[in-house]
């Protein structure tokens, strides 16, 4: 990737929106690009995606799907580069990761261990909106940044009851915002992250 064309653009009433992501696995690493702001990865075509088609598209080793997620955050913005065309599906390249990331995520990150992730992004929760929480024995709080298809957002509220491995001290909850919720991550400081046992992620505040 060609970093003197990458550009940073800011994407609104991202809130509920449905996206997908295509890993493109090579030996040099993982690219990942995302659909957020271009498409809402039509189920028709992201279901039909041919992986082995991409795969020789890309010259990889391997092509992964993720998806599709919802995203929780009201307004985002995100580093970008090229975009591509996958199955009919438009996506822009949003990051680069190591093999071993891709090693170490194949089976996703271990439910309520908390981990580092890499990445830069800023995300705005808007004020009166809910936001959905896991708070640690420490008293740590963590945002969800994104649902799963299985999980509406109307029944995030009372998510906490279909938790069945939650460790002990640990909470789910859900409060409304009293004033501008705002993330910026970036490389130059430490993320910290955890994920439920759905496999939906959170970022601490």
């Amino acid at each position: 990737m060609d970093i003197s064309k990458l550009q940073k653009v800011t994407v609104k009433d991202t809130r509920d929106t449905r996206y997908g992501e295509i890993f493109i696995i090579k030996d040099t690493g993982l690219d990942v690009y995302n659909t957020t702001g271009l498409n809402d990865c039509p189920a028709k075509l992201w279901d039909a995606l041919d992986l082995e088609e991409i795969k020789k598209q890309f010259g990889a080793m391997a092509v992964q799907k993720n998806g599709p997620h919802f995203w929780m955050m009201d307004e985002q913005t995100i580093t970008i580069g090229e975009k591509a065309s996958f199955g009919g599906i438009e996506a822009r390249w949003v990051a680069h990761a190591p093999l071993s990331v891709v090693q170490k995520g194949a089976t996703g990150a271990e439910p309520f261990k908390v981990y580092t992730p890499q990445k830069t992004q800023s995300m705005v929760y808007s004020k009166g909106k809910p936001v959905f929480e896991l708070v640690d024995p420490d008293g740590n709080v963590y945002v969800l940044q994104a649902h799963e298809e299985q999980f509406p957002i109307a029944s995030l509220a009372s998510l906490g009851d279909s938790m069945k491995q939650v460790p002990k001290g640990w909470q789910y909850r859900t409060r409304t915002l009293t004033e501008d919720l705002k993330l910026d991550l970036g490389p130059e400081k430490t993320i910290y992250a955890v994920g439920d046992e759905f496999h939906q992620y959170y970022t601490r505040i």
